[in-house]
C-alpha cells in the first residue's frame, strides 16, 4: 500500500472513531480527557478487561509472597478492571487505582465497597501521598494510540509521543517504589531500561521476558529493528 493510501485509510479510521465518540459515552470521555489534559495523557484509549495479564500477575504474586498486605498501585486503572483483577491475586493487599479520566474514575468509585482499596486522581501529589508501593503496574499506559502508529507505519514517533514524556513519568513512578519492590510495565512504546538508566533497578531474570507486543522505539523515537525481546518486571535494589 502506498504512503498516500495508508494515510487515507488512517484518516477514514480516525473519522470512524470520532463518530463513535458522539454515541459512545466511554469514547466521548476519552476525547474530553485528551482535550482537557493534553500532553499529560499517554494512552487515551481506555480499552481494558478483567484479568488481562495473568502471565504477569501470576509471577508478581510469587515475588511478593513474603510481603504481608503489599501496597500496590494500578497506574491508569481505566474503569477498575485491573484493580478488581488484582484483588484475586492479592487478597490482603492495599490496592490503589489511579486514573486521569474523570468519567472512568467516577465508575471506579461506584464499584462495590472494598476497605482495602482506593481510587484516586492520577496526579503526582496524590500518587505520592498513597505510597510508597511494593509494586506498581503500568499496563498499556505508556503507549500513545498504538493502532494509529501501526496503521500509519510510523518509523519515527518523536513528534507523536516524545521519549521525554515517557521517561519523566516512568521515573516518577519508580521513585515511589519501596526498596525491593517491583515495577511492571507492559505495552510501552519505549524500553523501560532506557528510561530508568542510572536508577537502582534491574530486570527480574527469567520472568516477564518475551517478544515485545508491537514495535519499540529508541530514545530518539526511531523504531528498533528487529522487534526486540523485552523485560517487563523490574525490581528496585534493597
Amino acid at each position: 500500500m502506498s504512503e498516500a493510501a495508508t494515510t487515507l485509510d488512517w484518516l477514514r479510521r480516525r473519522v470512524g472513531r470520532l463518530r463513535a465518540a458522539v454515541v459512545d459515552p466511554r469514547a466521548r470521555s476519552e476525547v474530553i480527557t485528551r482535550l482537557r489534559f493534553g500532553a499529560q495523557v499517554h494512552q487515551d484509549v481506555s480499552l481494558s478487561c478483567h484479568d488481562r495479564y495473568p502471565r504477569l500477575f501470576t509471577p508478581v504474586r510469587a515475588l511478593l509472597a513474603e510481603r504481608h498486605a503489599p501496597h500496590i498501585l494500578s497506574y491508569g486503572c481505566a474503569a477498575g478492571e485491573e484493580v478488581t483483577s488484582l484483588r484475586g491475586y492479592f487478597p490482603d493487599a492495599m490496592l490503589v487505582g489511579a486514573e486521569i479520566n474523570p468519567a472512568l474514575l467516577r465508575i471506579c468509585r461506584k464499584l462495590p465497597h472494598d476497605p482495602q482499596r482506593v481510587f484516586i486522581e492520577s496526579r503526582r501529589d496524590t500518587i505520592a501521598a498513597h505510597g510508597p508501593y511494593d509494586a506498581i503496574f503500568a499496563m498499556a499506559v505508556f503507549t500513545r494510540r498504538p493502532n494509529e502508529v501501526n496503521e500509519r507505519g510510523l518509523r519515527d514517533i518523536s513528534g507523536h509521543y516524545p521519549f521525554a514524556l515517557f521517561a519523566a513519568d516512568l521515573r516518577f513512578l519508580a521513585d515511589q517504589i519501596a526498596p525491593g519492590g517491583l515495577l511492571i510495565v507492559e505495552h510501552a512504546q519505549y524500553l523501560v531500561e532506557d528510561a530508568l538508566r542510572g536508577m537502582p533497578f534491574s530486570a527480574v531474570p527469567g520472568l516477564g521476558n518475551w517478544l515485545a507486543k508491537g514495535p519499540r522505539f529508541d530514545p530518539e523515537g526511531i523504531r528498533i529493528e528487529p522487534q526486540p525481546y523485552i523485560s517487563r518486571i523490574f525490581r528496585r535494589d534493597s
